[in-house]
């Protein structure tokens, strides 16, 4: 239970002739005969309460009877024959394990000067358990709730309890207190509580009421304070943590931010186990956890620093580790007892030395930054020194010596990582902004040039992919001029037929067709389309059409005026279609041209060549044009040539 920070002893040593003069008075006053007989009052005067000053209540002399009866609370009971005690010597009675049964009561007779009677004074209060408080028989607080079948305990936590003794003279103090949780502190959970430092009886002290409630609202602000700082730690846990999921090549960030979890997560424990409504074996637990969880960050402090800077970890993080779980074992053995925090010390210590030769030797190695984690560690581990000397009751510290420990124990990892990690940031940045700098004026060329050959190959991959797009188109118009053509020329009886062809490019203009009637005719057409490539190739699909539709016709000047009509409709914009057509039958040649070459006829008989020629435009250039055509004999043996110009 917490003890005052602020000491009495000045308070004690008050001139010679006030103690003489108090006595004196004491003896006169007509309740003091009866004290002088049975035992001692405490003499309470003004200097002892001055300038905030406290008398400690539990360096008294009590008198103390185990049990409960609530005659014992009346100011004139005879307490003579009560054992007189303080509250240490009441803690050394219960840990042999004699003098307490759970309950007991607690009177204090004290002497109060005539300046004090009107004065509004304070009790306050630490303790376990439950607790009710007189004066002169009558109660002033109830703190929990004494029942006989077990206690509702609340501990007080030091909050004021004002009261006015209201005249000079001797007055009695009489504390009702249980503590059922140790009602047989030999065994099970009593034993395992009274080992732990978690004992009956209780602390305090007796201060006038405005400087316990300053005093009192400084606790409490300080406890809001400390919410800022766990909060703080959480988000720095929080961020790192976060920062290490998103670059896990970093690990330093997972440690930081596990000891920063765990810090602030022993820290928030540190409040909760002196909640005034928790029980005492509830508070047991989270101080074993509150102690576990400043361990465990120790030892993650110290991960992040081999990972920081050592690079791996040594056989001595493994045996840290190893001790680590000896001190939880401990811990949940032994709670506050000197053992367990010889044995936390221990660890806080080797870890402390062990941390701080990872330092020494990244500032050897000059480790940028090294020296800033340095400086947070010395300060954390003068906080940490400040807190273990206090907690062993071999130095009491000020309030606010103890409330900086506090501070530097929470926030100086934290704020030298912060400025550490900022610091490498702005470095790491200014860095690469030279670096680039440097880049840019070393590689400018190197880039141009660069640049130049995506551009050719850029420009050489899309000319070769337009290529292969059109190579791709012919072989497809080629493919279709083909399948245009005749499969096979017709076989009619006294006549060979033989046609050849082969264009200039993939896709051509040329063209030629066979068509026999009914009655035998045959009706040949050679043509050739203005241009090449896949324009040529689309006139020639469109005469194809025609010359099926009408090649059955007798007359072909009509054929060619419709063919030229329907070519001329469809608005091929500078496409024509160049054609000659024969027809035979038995030996009668009939021949129309619409812009060709001549057809040639070979007369066997004479052996000369005949040129047959008929002036016309071609098809799909003129509307309506007069085509002509001519009718011619042939012989046995005679040959006629139709072709286009190449």
């Amino acid at each position: 239970m917490p003890r005052s920070s602020q000491r009495c002893a000045a308070a004690r040593k008050f001139p010679r002739l006030a103690c003489i003069f108090a006595f004196v008075v004491l003896l006169l006053h007509p309740s003091s005969l009866i004290l002088a007989q049975g035992g001692e009052a405490f003499v309470l005067t003004p200097e002892k309460l001055k300038d905030g000053e406290v008398v400690e209540l539990d360096d008294l002399k009590w008198r103390y009877h185990a049990g409960d009866d609530a005659a014992w609370a009346a100011k004139d009971f005879d307490d003579t024959a009560w054992e007189s005690i303080t509250n240490n010597e009441l803690n050394a009675k219960v840990m042999t394990g004699a003098g307490w049964n759970g309950a007991a009561w607690f009177r204090l007779h004290v002497a109060v000067d005539e300046e004090l009677a009107t004065e509004l004074l304070a009790l306050r209060l630490w303790h376990w358990g439950a607790s009710e408080i007189y004066l002169d028989g009558k109660l002033l607080q109830r703190f929990g709730r004494i029942e006989a079948n077990g206690d509702t305990e609340f501990n007080p936590r030091g909050i004021p309890v004002p009261f006015v003794f209201g005249s000079g003279g001797v007055h009695t103090f009489a504390v009702r207190h249980s503590f059922k949780a140790t009602n047989d502190p030999s065994k099970g959970v009593g034993r395992w509580l009274v080992r732990g430092g978690f004992l009956p009886g209780f602390n305090g002290f007796l201060q006038s009421a405005p400087a316990a409630v300053t005093e009192f609202g400084r606790q409490e602000r300080d406890s809001r304070r400390d919410n800022l700082f766990i909060g703080i730690l959480f988000a720095f846990a929080l961020l790192h943590f976060l920062i290490y999921v998103f670059y896990r090549r970093e690990r330093a960030n997972l440690f930081y931010s596990l000891f920063a979890f765990s810090l602030a997560t022993g820290t928030l424990l540190s409040k909760g186990y002196s909640y005034g409504g928790r029980t005492a074996f509830a508070s047991a637990l989270l101080f074993a956890s509150f102690i576990a969880a400043h361990a465990v960050a120790f030892l993650l402090l110290l991960a992040f620093l081999y990972v920081a800077f050592a690079g791996k970890f040594s056989k001595f993080f493994w045996l840290m580790l190893a001790l680590l779980i000896g001190v939880i074992i401990v811990l949940a053995i032994f709670l506050r007892a000197p053992v367990a925090l010889y044995v936390t010390c221990t660890f806080f210590l080797l870890t402390i030395v062990d941390a701080m030769r990872i330092m020494v030797q990244a500032l050897v190695r000059r480790r940028g930054g090294a020296w800033i984690i340095m400086t947070g560690v010395l300060v954390f581990a003068c906080g940490v020194l400040v807190a273990v000397i206090g907690e062993l009751n071999l130095v009491d510290f000020s309030n606010a010596a103890a409330y900086a420990a506090g501070i530097c124990i929470m926030l100086a990892i934290p704020l030298s990582v912060s400025i550490f990690l900022a610091r490498n940031f702005a470095r790491t940045n200014e860095d690469l902004a030279a670096q680039l700098e440097q880049v840019k004026t070393l590689s400018a060329r190197q880039l141009e040039h660069e640049r130049t050959e995506a551009d050719l190959r850029l420009r050489h991959q899309k000319e070769k992919a337009e290529n292969e797009r059109r190579a791709q188109e012919l072989e497809e118009g080629r493919q279709l001029q083909l399948s245009m053509l005749p499969k096979q020329v017709p076989r009619l009886p006294g006549l060979d037929i033989a046609a050849y062809m082969k264009p200039a490019t993939e896709v051509g203009g040329d063209y030629y067709d066979f068509y026999v009637g009914t009655d035998g005719t045959l009706t040949v057409a050679v043509g050739d389309a203005t241009g090449h490539g896949l324009r040529a190739g689309m006139m020639v699909t469109a005469t194809k059409s025609l010359f099926n539709a009408h090649a059955h016709e007798t007359d072909i000047a009509h054929i060619f005026r419709q063919a030229s009509g329907s070519l001329k409709r469809m608005n091929l914009r500078s496409l024509f279609m160049a054609m000659t057509i024969v027809k035979i039958k038995g030996n009668r040649l009939c021949v129309s041209s619409a812009g060709m070459p001549p057809a040639l006829i070979y007369r066997a008989a004479g052996r000369v060549v005949e040129e047959v020629a008929i002036k016309a435009m071609p098809l799909g250039s003129v509307r309506d044009f007069p085509y002509q055509q001519r009718e011619l004999t042939l012989e046995v043996n005679d040959a006629v040539m139709l072709m286009s110009d190449g």
